[in-house]
């Protein structure tokens, strides 16, 4: 279901320039990582990079993404994984962890690793080898997208995250 939710994401871009755009196929990415953790978040995000090309292909098919997108999982899944189904005892023991604030730093530090990591120096690498522009040029392009879509980002992912804490538990009662 998330990789579905993500391909129709996909379709949802805003572009900024020729190479640089922004997408919320994020959010599933991370909601994978929170619910299942870091390899099946990784799973996610590669098979949403890969569906969504054969469903809505934008050009040749560069692994590269896909790579990027299953590290993506992963930085998600270390960070977010089994914040919600921590054991009461846990919660006494680190109430910082298990509350909004936590929740959102750790939503906030994840997507920090991943927009430094991955979507500025990784994904930069990939569309300069990819079109050929030089790597400075690509990544000064990428940096002011990056910046605006921090906040908007983190936002949507603690919200997405609040509502399946939300959902979770009303399963384990049906």
């Amino acid at each position: 279901m998330l990789i579905a939710i993500g391909v129709v994401l996909s379709f949802l871009r805003i572009p900024i320039s020729q190479i640089t755009e922004i997408t919320l196929t994020g959010l599933p990415i991370a909601a994978a990582g929170f619910m299942f953790g870091p390899l099946s978040a990784a799973a996610v995000g590669a098979l949403i990079d890969i569906a969504g090309f054969l469903v809505h292909p934008m050009g040749p098919y560069f692994p590269g993404f896909t790579i990027s997108n299953a590290l993506v999982g992963v930085t998600y899944g270390i960070f977010l994984w089994q914040l919600k189904w921590c054991s009461d005892k846990m919660r006494e023991q680190h109430p910082v962890l298990a509350s909004d604030r936590g929740l959102l730093a750790r939503i906030a530090l994840s997507h920090l690793i991943k927009t430094l990591f991955v979507s500025l120096l990784l994904n930069c690498v990939w569309l300069s080898f990819f079109y050929g522009m030089p790597f400075k040029a690509v990544i000064i392009g990428s940096i002011p997208k990056e910046a605006i879509n921090f906040p908007i980002e983190v936002a949507l992912i603690f919200t997405v995250l609040k509502i399946i804490q939300k959902i979770k538990p009303m399963e384990r009662q049906i």
